[in-house]
């Protein structure tokens, strides 16, 4: 496949790059700042910014798949808001309608599944970035797009774990305590996520292998 990654340059976006290619697929990795990627075989890097649809549409045309990867910087309240329409007004453009958007677990209703030490720190350090992101993620069920949205846990810099969950939030009762997961299981999962229809019109968590409990049935 040919997986589009926006915000290739980030430690979310940069593990989707290494995993997909290490999965044998062909990626374009979308950057502000291209001279950060990584050159190797396998990617198409190209440069640009994500204000401009125009360009996001030529990155993105000929893609099977875009999985975005970007985040603003934690004091701007409302960077989702502004740039996920112009993400999916390139992706209209470009005429390609798989999208896999990487949001956060805490986000929205999805806090309501967390700890209560989770929540305390969803609702005060991270929160004004956590109601941008929810106020952003409103506008996918409207669209043509065929679309999901990933939620991983807390991420880190460590070596990758064996295995990781990848749950439809609608089949997680809990997630207790504050399971953290290491950014190259994360871009493993998305890989996953964005070669696999069967999430297409999924709200998905990403955590740890035992970072998680089942709903009640």
């Amino acid at each position: 496949m040919k997986i589009a990654v926006l915000g290739a340059t980030g430690n979310i976006g940069s593990q989707v790059v290494e995993q997909a290619v290490a999965s044998g697929h062909e990626v374009v990795a979308y950057a502000r700042r291209p001279e950060a990627v990584q050159t190797r075989p396998g990617v198409t890097v190209v440069g640009g910014n994500l204000d401009d649809s125009s360009a996001l549409a030529d990155a993105m045309r000929g893609a099977d798949v875009v999985v975005s990867a970007v985040g603003g910087p934690a004091k701007d309240k409302t960077f989702m808001q502004r740039t996920l329409p112009t993400i999916v007004e390139g992706l209209e453009k470009a005429g390609v309608d798989r999208f896999v958007l990487v949001s956060a677990f805490g986000v929205g209703d999805t806090a309501a599944k967390a700890s209560w030490f989770a929540r305390l720190i969803y609702s005060t350090v991270i929160a004004s970035m956590f109601k941008d992101k929810a106020a952003s993620e409103v506008v996918l069920p409207g669209t043509a797009l065929r679309w999901t949205i990933a939620y991983p846990v807390n991420l880190k810099s460590a070596p990758a774990l064996a295995s990781e969950a990848v749950e439809p939030l609608d089949e997680v009762g809990k997630v207790p305590g504050l399971p953290t997961l290491p950014f190259a299981n994360a871009g493993r999962a998305l890989v996953q996520i964005a070669t696999d229809p069967g999430y297409v019109g999924q709200r998905v968590l990403v955590t740890t292998p035992n970072g998680w409990r089942p709903a009640a049935r």
